[in-house]
């Protein structure tokens, strides 16, 4: 055990520096170890870090809110109504709903934050289409919105779930996959076209299906091969 010859702290092995002044340790008896256990949890970076996250949010939250009510008031001033101004001004709140506003929050979890942006994907896109007064949301906008959120959570769900296997995980991904193209062809084609069509789609969702095969004989045959090793204690 070492002592700060600038504040008289007492250092442990694992200390190079003295975490209350900084002062270099130097003890030929008790050389530094950086495998040595620390005699307090080094969190302090972790929480620097998202403290710094929160306040970055913050800024750019105002920042945001500047563009965001001068375009309405300089369309409201010029025009003496908001029109134009509502397509940048829908653009400005769906950036700060989907990347700035989960940045707020010191623990967000990201699976809630995914369905948010998905959301506000949602209502950006009705605002559009309330604005330029097309006929493309309900059938097209909104199952693609949903669709793409569905399958970019799942596979979150996936990759973060540790009761499922890693040969489990790849399956049901790749299932996932299939079933995302199928669907997009599917709404696409009707929404253009007006009939069930699927070409492209097939070659992608028969690639995934031929993958989840695969990784299924693999995993069983890994299975097999370590119960075989186990009952040979090799």
């Amino acid at each position: 055990m070492s002592y700060c010859v600038n504040c008289g702290v007492e250092l442990a092995a694992s200390e190079k520096r003295c975490p209350l002044c900084g002062v270099e340790v130097i003890n030929p008896s008790s050389p530094f170890d950086p495998t040595a256990a620390r005699p307090y949890p080094d969190r302090h970076e972790a929480i620097r870090h998202r403290a710094i996250r929160v306040v970055a949010a913050r800024v750019l939250s105002l920042l945001m809110a500047i563009p965001f009510i001068l375009v309405l008031l300089l369309d409201l001033i010029e025009d003496g109504s908001m029109s134009w101004s509502l397509i940048p001004a829908a653009s400005i709140a769906f950036a700060f709903l989907a990347f700035v506003f989960p940045c707020l929050f010191k623990k967000p979890i990201l699976w809630m934050f995914m369905i948010f942006s998905t959301l506000a994907a949602a209502a950006y896109l009705f605002v559009l289409h309330i604005i330029l007064k097309g006929g493309w949301y309900y059938l097209f906008a909104l199952p693609l919105t949903a669709m793409t959120g569905a399958a970019t959570i799942g596979i979150y769900l996936m990759i973060r779930s540790k009761k499922a296997s890693l040969p489990l995980k790849l399956i049901i991904i790749l299932l996932i996959i299939m079933v995302f193209v199928l669907l997009v062809q599917l709404v696409t084609e009707l929404n253009f076209r007006g009939e069930i069509r699927f070409d492209w789609s097939l070659y992608v969702a028969v690639s995934c299906g031929m993958l989840s095969l695969v990784v299924l004989i693999v995993g069983r045959l890994y299975r097999k091969s370590e119960r075989f090793r186990k009952k040979l204690f090799f």
